[in-house]
């Protein structure tokens, strides 16, 4: 962060600001030497991940498709980051930005896509709301999707290097698609969810499960709905780069990735504690906030901006909707300032979360006095758990 800092005030050396400071692309904007610094990083995260998932894949079991799944998408996310590495400080822009876009879209879009279906599936099936049968087609759709069309999807993010406009919609749709597999996982947990959430372990699971619930959705809001908003050819002329596309990015990467994240963190922190039963109110309500919030932030404030300046793109043109005459208007300083009230709805969402979090190791998240029954009905839980 400090070279970033550095970069942008200008007091490094073009050759200094490439390897230690700022890029200048959005989206892969670290120097060289940071770059490849998280290379090694996720190439460690992959061992560790194959450390542990080796055994289980090793023993024969009707989970052991979705485990090589898992263990091939996380292989996926370590090596392809390496597409950022693809130019120098004085390649041509066309083909610089060809292969940021493999890291934004093949990367973040696609194989992080891949391992969120299968991680999410994969705890499903442990939990008994999800059929194997079902989990692994969903798993081996997602990945012929992105396989066949991955890169074919990240055509519709090339319209400023001279990419057709039937290459354009072609890569659309199939970046589109994408979001399919994952929604269907969700909606159908949601459901079985509902059916069996009677029985007394599924109420100690029940909000890990949520966090999952909130992934199926944001990924068909924020990734779906407001991707596609964005990739369509004549979208991509008047609204790519205007806050329609900070709009998709809060909703799909924070609404998958975020939630995912939490989610698998309550899920191993339950684990951890499977015998004592949590307090939940601050689980709740942190649950509710960063949601809430999530959605403020894009309805009061970043929609609304990105839909003036769609219009001014349209009206004048993309040079008119990003300057500063028109971006320091009163009305659109007016929206950015209610983004602070998302912003407060989710902050306490994050606050309350870590309330609860360090209330496992103080004890104050935990029911106090519990009797013996309690505790026997607490671990009846299902034969896969």
């Amino acid at each position: 962060m400090f070279g970033q800092w550095m970069a942008v005030q200008q007091k490094l050396g073009l050759s200094m600001n490439f390897w230690f400071g700022h890029q200048g692309y959005e989206y892969v904007d670290l120097g060289r030497f940071w770059q490849i610094f998280l290379f090694v990083g996720l190439f460690v995260w992959l061992a560790l991940m194959g450390r542990a998932m080796w055994p289980a894949i090793k023993k024969p079991s009707e989970n052991r498709n979705l485990l090589v799944l898992f263990l091939i998408s996380s292989f996926a996310i370590a090596s392809f980051y390496g597409a950022g590495l693809m130019w120098g400080r004085q390649t041509n822009l066309a083909i610089a930005e060809y292969w940021r876009w493999w890291v934004v879209h093949l990367w973040v879009e696609g194989f992080f896509e891949v391992f969120a279906t299968v991680v999410i599936a994969f705890i499903f099936t442990q939990l008994g709301l999800l059929r194997v049968a079902t989990a692994t087609k969903a798993a081996l759709f997602s990945t012929v999707i992105f396989l066949g069309g991955g890169i074919l999807g990240t055509f519709h993010h090339l319209y400023f290097t001279g990419t057709p406009t039937a290459i354009l919609a072609l890569g659309a749709s199939f970046s589109a698609l994408e979001v399919v597999p994952l929604v269907l996982i969700g909606f159908e947990a949601y459901e079985n969810l509902a059916l069996i959430s009677a029985r007394t372990w599924m109420a100690n699971y029940r909000w890990p499960i949520y966090f999952f619930v909130a992934v199926a959705f944001w990924n068909f809001v924020g990734a779906g709905l407001f991707g596609f908003l964005i990739n369509p050819p004549i979208a991509l002329y008047y609204m790519q780069g205007l806050n329609t596309t900070p709009v998709h990015g809060h909703a799909a990467l924070f609404g998958v990735y975020g939630m995912l994240g939490i989610g698998l963190m309550l899920f191993c922190l339950k684990g951890l504690s499977e015998q004592r039963v949590w307090k939940t109110g601050s689980l709740k309500f942190a649950f509710w906030s960063i949601n809430i919030g999530l959605v403020l932030m894009i309805v009061l404030s970043i929609l609304p901006i990105g839909v003036a300046q769609t219009w001014a793109s349209v009206e004048k043109g993309m040079w008119f909707a990003r300057s500063a005459e028109f971006m320091q208007q009163p009305f659109l300083a007016n929206l950015r300032w209610m983004r602070a009230i998302g912003d407060t709805v989710f902050a306490s969402g994050v606050l309350s979360l870590g309330w609860f979090i360090l209330g496992l190791k103080t004890g104050h998240s935990f029911v106090s006095n519990i009797e013996e029954n309690d505790v026997e009905e607490e671990l009846e839980v299902s034969p896969n758990v």
